[in-house]
């Protein structure tokens, strides 16, 4: 009965190292702040550009959502963060005095990456060598046994 049990857990542990510790996961498996980074990151590198560094990352407040009516759970955080743009971003749209080209938007004081009530849903010019400060938030939806971040891939 003993070399059973032992060759039992033997194989248990095999089978255990081979696949990813997500795939266990019973307790405590909701999105982290490194989760919401990468989706900002994602992000950032999509709307504004793929050059573009983060150097602060700091989620000040996360809590979970029953997503009524919708039949799943979701998962929000709030976060602040520092982006440095080395060759700029959006260079199209510099201004050059009077309106902003098509396109463009003329905002440079609020930037934003998720869907909220004050997006910029137009194009912003940022100067190279720029650092914005985002005060954003970003939210999961849960799929299965996953999470579903805001630039589609999941987590």
């Amino acid at each position: 009965m003993k070399i059973f049990k032992v060759v039992a857990l033997t194989m248990f542990a095999a089978f255990a190292g081979a696949i990813p510790a997500k795939a266990f996961c019973l307790m405590n498996c909701e999105p982290k702040p490194d989760d919401a980074r990468k989706v900002f990151e994602n992000l950032i590198k999509n709307k504004f550009d793929k050059d573009a560094a983060i150097e602060k990352f700091e989620v000040t407040r996360f809590w979970p959502l029953d997503v009524e009516g919708a039949g799943h759970a979701g998962y929000e955080f709030y976060f602040t963060a520092s982006v440095r743009f080395p060759k700029g971003a959006n260079l199209e749209c510099k201004p050059e005095g009077g309106a902003p080209k098509p396109g463009c938007s003329d905002n440079t004081t609020y930037y934003s990456t998720t869907i909220q009530n004050q997006m910029i849903k137009d194009k912003q010019y940022i100067e190279p060598g720029s650092v914005i400060e985002f005060k954003d938030e970003t939210r999961f939806d849960q799929e299965g046994s996953k999470w579903k971040g805001q630039d589609g891939n999941m987590y």
